[in-house]
């Protein structure tokens, strides 16, 4: 049997007979002549394209909506310098052959070996109360199914199934690092905050066949949520000391720095800004390395990338190995 085709194997001039998740449909009007033309955003577990069919538009948008997995057949061609798949209406049929979990893009790494290293972390603190803390998360069960599925964001870093865990256990290792290059540092404090940073996520991201917002997620924002959350949860551990508590819901509030990121305040103090250092660097890397595979998917020749709204800058991808 052929090997079905991935987005991140298209390449400009090819064809493609396989099969994508319809992400999203939309009809456009054409802008010189009466009539529409269909839009369709397909995508698999390594990305997403834009697939267009000019003739026959509103017939061939009644025959599949978004959710749904088709097979289409077509060619692929690139326009403003962004790969896009031309299909005619006869060359696109549901399919029911596949599992959507197949097409849904998801980390790379192992779930519950990141998880299971997050409850080591947790059992290396010496303070009882943050420890006591972190536990009553990660023996939570409904939490944890929520935090293992849940991307970081909608479009920026680790957006994809896992995303979150992934992006927490990254910041949790960097924490790790500088706690030891600064013994100085509150270490429990620290990693406390870096488990904790993103949990509001949670509620944040509803994930079927695309990241959606949430109402709870977009009237209040993560930041708001996981301090209503972690605040929740001191609540209900008896003794929980009243510094430890402020110092705490300050590194989840400040870890995004002030002003234009979201949170309401700046890191007032060494942990917090340690967390929101750690946090910025594994996001920047992350969006460098996905935004890096993207343009080496496209075949692209050249020392530059173009132009990335995403980090407002062009990437360097160097000279080719045949100069």
């Amino acid at each position: 049997m052929r090997e079905r085709e991935k987005v991140q194997d298209l390449r400009a001039g090819g064809t493609v007979d396989s099969t994508f998740l319809v992400q999203e449909k939309e009809l456009r009007g054409f802008t010189r002549k009466e009539g529409y033309y269909l839009q369709v955003k397909l995508g698999d577990s390594t990305g997403s394209i834009w697939a267009k069919c000019w003739d026959k538009a509103k017939e061939v948008a009644a025959s599949f909506a978004p959710g749904d997995i088709v097979h289409i057949k077509g060619m692929v061609n690139s326009f403003k310098g962004r790969l896009q798949l031309i299909f005619e209406p006869d060359g696109v049929e549901i399919s029911t052959q596949h599992n959507i979990a197949e097409f849904l893009p998801t980390t790379a790494r192992d779930v519950n070996t990141m998880l299971d290293n997050l409850e080591k972390t947790a059992k290396s603190m010496r303070n009882e109360h943050l420890k006591q803390l972190i536990f009553s998360f990660l023996h939570d069960f409904e939490f944890v199914k929520a935090f293992k599925n849940a991307p970081a964001a909608k479009i920026h870093h680790h957006n994809y199934i896992g995303g979150l865990l992934e992006h927490t256990h990254s910041v949790v290792t960097l924490c790790r690092i500088i706690a030891r290059l600064y013994p100085e540092l509150d270490r429990d404090l620290l990693l406390s905050g870096a488990i904790l940073h993103d949990i509001g996520k949670t509620a944040v991201y509803d994930y079927t066949f695309q990241i959606e917002v949430t109402e709870e997620g977009g009237l209040m924002e993560h930041i708001i949520l996981g301090y209503r959350m972690v605040g929740a949860k001191i609540d209900t551990i008896a003794g929980f000391p009243r510094e430890l508590r402020l110092r705490l819901l300050h590194l989840i509030l400040s870890h995004h720095n002030f002003g234009d990121w979201g949170s309401p305040v700046k890191p007032l103090f060494v942990e917090a800004q340690a967390l929101c250092y750690a946090d910025l660097l594994d996001a920047q890397l992350n969006e460098f390395l996905h935004l890096q595979k993207q343009e080496e998917a496209k075949g692209k020749e050249g020392v530059w990338s173009d132009y990335s709204r995403r980090i407002d800058r062009f990437i360097y991808l160097g000279k080719s190995s045949k100069d």
